[in-house]
């Protein structure tokens, strides 16, 4: 670990035309006890200064007479034989900071200069550059910093918050741990390759570190998760709230990569010294709890630790471990949404809905324990007993006179990327003797687009079988349509979130129109998702929506109701698709 003194003894060298800069930034790393720091007003001197002295760290002003900046870093790169300038740029122009980095400038600092700014980045920066050179190589400094971003590593800001938080404070004093994770980050990685990811990574740790002021230290920790660490002295236990805003409102400015323009959207979760702990450790695991809780409301927004969000944890660990029986105890039950051909008004199918029954008599809501079943991994088991009974529940209303209803089952990402899915869902239809077009699979956009590699040859095995595919939540994936065409795709569900304002949001509405004239053209079934009223129902009829589901025509209902439809609205009409 590099101790203050070697910090202080460091090697400095300030480049800048102006004496008057020169005389400041000497005044200020003087005060901050720095004893070796030289000056040059004339840039061409600066590369033979720096083949003399090594410096380890230069301050570089960029726009100068004869021999701006950026052609002094261009030299230094030239003579740099360890591939790292050590070189933190003075700029008043906020346009020159990002192409500065790029240059290979390591950081940089705004003028006016800011007394706080400019001792805590030089710190930063030095420590680097020391660490590096102590340790002859990169071997320590990978374990101390990300390769990928520059950024200190999930180590390096545990050592950080420690040494921080064992310094005696002020009063008013606080250290805020904020959690940033990128939502989605897997789906898009996958439909962009990994390359791609790493450079979306990239682009997002340059656009956050605009963000942050010199009080504040960021690091990447893994994958699309980054840790910040902010200082404060105002006693406002919440003041690492506008921070978490500016950074979410950042990533929702396109960033491009390898040409496709991507706004992005990051939870946070935080946890503050002052109110929660003074423990590093127990900061950190405050911050993911409350990570977590900003997940769970889906994610685009941040939350703090509370003792609320302790409370809720502990009630997803009780959730969890009793979720792990349910499917031995019998306590899942299927209701069935049926769904309204839009023309006719007569019921045209169902959807089959997991309910969770558990023997203490508590509801609780699907929203709740499905995302459970997806983190745990039960959701695979849990689905296949879920193929099993719809088909065997399908068989059961033929034999009433029914006739062939077809039912749709949601099927998570996971359990569609299982090796035996389609073997699974061969057997569960021939062991009941049911239609195969009786059955609809349903898998979202998002789970679809991830498994690009393996989904066309899936979904046409399933599509060998007779079974019918749906795209459920369609709209709000970040992929491209182009998977329509590819892949063999009977119908499309245009999501909720559309469907909810249809009536009173033109982009909502025109989305939905863009979808049913988009399926029109290729040959699918559109399904509008979640109706509830006699407007919604009456744009979707003017606009030659094929089916609706949702409250206004019926809820979901257990299988014996569904038997009383039938009374009243009439035996489904078309209830197999043709061919």
């Amino acid at each position: 670990m590099i101790g203050p003194a070697e910090i202080r003894n460091a090697r400095i060298l300030i480049v800048d035309d102006s004496a008057v800069n020169v005389l400041l930034l000497e005044k200020i790393l003087s005060g901050a006890g720095f004893t070796a720091v030289s000056s040059t007003t004339h840039p061409r001197d600066v590369v033979a200064l720096y083949k003399e002295h090594q410096y380890d760290l230069i301050l570089l002003d960029l726009l100068m007479p004869g021999m701006d900046g950026f052609e002094v870093l261009e030299e230094l790169k030239a003579i740099e034989t360890e591939g790292y300038v050590p070189v933190v740029v003075l700029t008043a122009q906020p346009t020159h900071k990002l192409r500065a980095l790029a240059a290979g400038a390591r950081d940089f600092i705004s003028k006016p200069f800011d007394h706080h700014e400019v001792v805590t980045r030089i710190q930063n920066l030095l420590e680097v550059r020391l660490l590096l050179r102590e340790a002859r190589g990169y071997n320590k400094l990978l374990e101390q910093f990300d390769l990928l971003t520059g950024l200190p590593s999930r180590r390096h800001f545990c050592e950080l918050l420690v040494k921080r938080l064992a310094r005696p404070a002020s009063p008013t004093e606080q250290v805020s741990v904020l959690l940033v994770s990128l939502d989605r980050f897997n789906v898009v990685s996958n439909v962009l390759g990994r390359a791609n990811g790493g450079v979306l990574i990239s682009a997002v740790a340059e656009r956050l570190v605009t963000c942050l002021g010199p009080m504040t230290t960021i690091a990447r920790f893994e994958a699309a998760d980054f840790g910040v660490l902010l200082i404060t002295d105002d006693g406002n236990p919440r003041a690492a709230q506008p921070i978490a805003q500016l950074m979410r409102d950042s990533l929702r400015q396109p960033l491009s990569v390898d040409g496709h323009d991507l706004a992005v959207t990051a939870s946070v979760g935080m946890a503050v010294s002052t109110t929660d702990s003074a423990v590093a450790d127990h900061l950190l695991v405050y911050a993911a709890r409350a990570l977590d809780e900003a997940r769970l409301v889906g994610g685009d927004t941040c939350r703090f630790y509370s003792a609320e969000t302790n409370a809720r944890a502990q009630q997803a660990l009780n959730l969890e471990t009793a979720l792990r029986g349910a499917l031995e105890r019998n306590e899942f039950v299927l209701h069935y949404q049926p769904k309204m051909h839009v023309d006719s008004g007569n019921w045209s199918s169902a959807e089959a809905l997991l309910r969770w029954l558990p023997a203490d008599g508590r509801i609780t809501p699907p929203s709740e324990f499905i995302p459970i079943l997806e983190e745990t991994g039960l959701i695979v088991p849990v689905g296949s007993w879920v193929i099993a009974t719809v088909c065997r529940q399908i068989a059961e209303w033929a034999r009433a006179g029914l006739g062939d209803i077809r039912v749709a089952v949601n099927v998570s990402g996971k359990q569609f990327a299982q090796p035996g899915f389609v073997a699974e869902v061969e057997y569960a239809i021939s062991s009941n003797g049911i239609p195969p077009a009786t059955l609809d699979i349903e898998i979202t956009e998002s789970s679809l687009m991830s498994r690009t590699d393996d989904t066309d040859t899936v979904l046409r095995q399933l599509k060998q079988l007779g079974v019918l595919i749906a795209i459920d939540d369609f709209g709000t994936g970040y992929s491209s349509l182009s998977y329509l065409k590819r892949y063999p795709i009977d119908t499309l569900k245009i999501d909720i979130s559309f469907i909810r304002d249809l009536t009173t949001d033109e982009d909502g509405a025109a989305i939905a129109v863009t979808i049913i004239n988009m399926a029109r053209v290729l040959k699918m079934t559109v399904i509008a998702e979640g109706v509830e009223t006699q407007p919604q129902l009456d744009f979707l009829r003017t606009h030659a929506c094929d089916e609706i589901q949702g409250f206004y025509f019926s809820p979901p209902l257990p299988a014996h109701e569904l038997v009383s439809l039938t009374n009243r609205r009439g035996v489904p009409q078309r209830m197999v698709a043709s061919g």
